[in-house]
């Protein structure tokens, strides 16, 4: 029955607070700072979490600590939406440490994408609450494009409305033709690929998977899809729609190497599940913010891409 019933939070209005966590690594950079200073120049208030602040070797805090520092963000009744600072490493050594009863209670816009991929899954299966996979914190404040921080400020006041992407809009190209309908879901391959067989695994059917990875080689990638394969992923998925694999190597043909674009159509090809590769949304500049947990339909035909998210969606 998980995900039959999803609860969409409330877009932003206004003087509310979006409060700040870590749940993965720590700080390395002042740039959250301006991310906070494009949020509130936005007309929102901005609150960190105590341990945005913190460092316990690569992550921002001890288990404990960021498990329950997450809970906080939720529990905050001055708080609408929690976005995490980072993604980096640790989020999946929180997750038999977080109360899901208490998150799904005090659900808020919660946004994220990277390793936050793990809390993204088991937040839509275990809570029934619909994310967002988007910048960050850092990402927001570091590198992000126009493109970007325009869809990042539209999707905090009307983060379920109807959208569409189409091949002219997004520069989608098709892979394999089809038509599918489904709740869209997904986000960091290497996540969904170490949480596979894990209590955490995705296990939804008939989703709309959004797969994209940054700084792996073509060979890991192979790897990691097979593995989706072999658990199962892939068959009760009704579409995959592949986003940016940012620096992922190799790009240009070598001897006794594939690309990363030839890995990714071999796999499209063999899975034979309507497919779209070069939506924009990853590890750059251009960072799409996507909702999961929303109703997707996917169009893809020989010459066009039409896909079609969010919108009135049942409660």
């Amino acid at each position: 029955r998980a995900g039959e019933i999803m609860f969409y939070p409330s877009g932003l209005k206004p003087g509310d607070t979006i409060r700040v966590v870590a749940p993965a690594a720590y700080n390395c950079s002042d740039e959250w700072e301006r991310c906070r200073e494009l949020l509130c120049e936005w007309g929102y208030k901005v609150k960190a979490s105590p341990f945005v602040g913190s460092q316990w070797g690569y992550l921002a805090g001890r288990d404990e600590e960021r498990a329950r520092d997450l809970e906080a963000a939720f529990m905050d009744n001055e708080c609408a939406a929690v976005l995490c600072l980072r993604g980096g490493y640790g989020t999946t050594r929180i997750l038999d440490l977080i109360d899901y009863d208490l998150i799904r209670r005090n659900a808020k816009l919660f946004i994220g994408f990277s390793d936050i991929t793990a809390l993204h899954t088991v937040f839509r299966q275990v809570c029934d609450m619909a994310v967002i996979h988007g910048p960050m914190a850092l990402s927001l404040g570091r590198k992000s494009s126009d493109f970007t921080r325009e869809g990042f400020k539209d999707m905090l006041t009307s983060p379920w409305k109807k959208r569409i992407l189409t091949e002219k809009t997004a520069g989608l190209q098709p892979l394999v033709e089809g038509r599918a309908c489904g709740r869209l879901g997904g986000g960091n391959l290497m996540l969904l690929s170490v949480t596979s067989g894990t209590p955490y695994a995705c296990k939804e059917d008939n989703v709309i998977l959004f797969l994209e990875e940054v700084g792996e080689e073509a060979y890991s990638l192979d790897r990691m899809f097979r593995q989706l394969e072999q658990s199962g992923l892939i068959d009760r998925a009704a579409a995959v729609l592949f986003g940016e694999f940012h620096r992922c190597i190799p790009t240009e043909k070598a001897d006794g190497e594939f690309t990363v674009e030839e890995v990714i159509r071999q796999y499209a090809r063999r899975w034979q599940k309507p497919a779209v590769f070069g939506i924009p949304a990853g590890h750059g500049e251009d960072n799409l913010c996507l909702p999961l947990g929303v109703y997707c339909t996917v169009d893809v035909r020989s010459d066009s891409v039409t896909i079609t998210y969010g919108g009135a969606q049942r409660r």
